[in-house]
């Protein structure tokens, strides 16, 4: 599936280890018991997939460098962005990991990027070896589900000037991060439609001012 794999550092493992413990502590004790190796190092070019629709969905992965973007493709060809994964973030498309069939969404890396990936199978082993593990799976299982509910929620009952508002609450420098086009169609607008709100955002703050 993929091309190129290495062995992660110390350092690296030890940033994968803290983003872990801030979802379920794990003792270290129990993660230095982890087979060697259990993570490996993926490099993706800005446009190489992680995870393609249509393929088998076999990996996680934690984002070291870079972002990523999780997306649907209509069959009329139109992108609908379901969300973007950066530093500090973990990806793979749960949902297809846990039943084990072809992907239904694709997962591209938007910059440059560099992940720590590993076998979901083996991730799962070790659920049923202690319960600090089992504890992690369940945190990411309801972690997952709270982030699907609220996009449910916003996309459905939010205006796009409100979805856009949330957005910029939740991370101030989106703007600076991602392209016009994947701002708006992760919002469910037109590009033009997102100029327009950019717009009327920073008149109203100039008011305010």
């Amino acid at each position: 599936m993929f091309l190129t794999l290495n062995p992660l550092d110390d350092s690296k493992m030890e940033r994968i280890y803290q983003a872990i413990c801030q979802v379920s502590p794990i003792p270290k004790d129990v993660w230095e018991k982890l087979p060697v190796p259990f993570f490996n190092l993926l490099e993706l070019k800005a446009g190489h997939y992680f995870l393609k629709e249509g393929k088998p969905a076999t990996h996680f992965g934690f984002v070291i460098l870079g972002v990523l973007k999780e997306s649907y493709l209509t069959k009329k060809g139109d992108e609908y962005i379901k969300s973007f994964n950066f530093q500090g973030d973990f990806t793979g498309s749960y949902y297809d990991l846990l039943r084990g069939d072809p992907s239904t969404c694709s997962i591209r890396a938007i910059q440059n990027s560099v992940l720590a990936i590993a076998n979901f199978n083996d991730f799962q082993v070790l659920f049923d070896k202690n319960l600090h593990w089992q504890r992690l799976g369940r945190r990411i299982a309801e972690n997952l589900f709270i982030k699907k509910a609220r996009r449910e929620y916003e996309l459905l009952t939010l205006t796009a000037e409100e979805r856009y508002k949330n957005l910029l609450a939740s991370r101030p420098k989106i703007e600076d991060e991602l392209s016009q086009i994947h701002i708006s169609s992760y919002l469910g607008i037109t590009p033009v439609s997102l100029s327009r709100l950019k717009r009327k955002t920073k008149n109203n703050q100039l008011i305010k001012t």
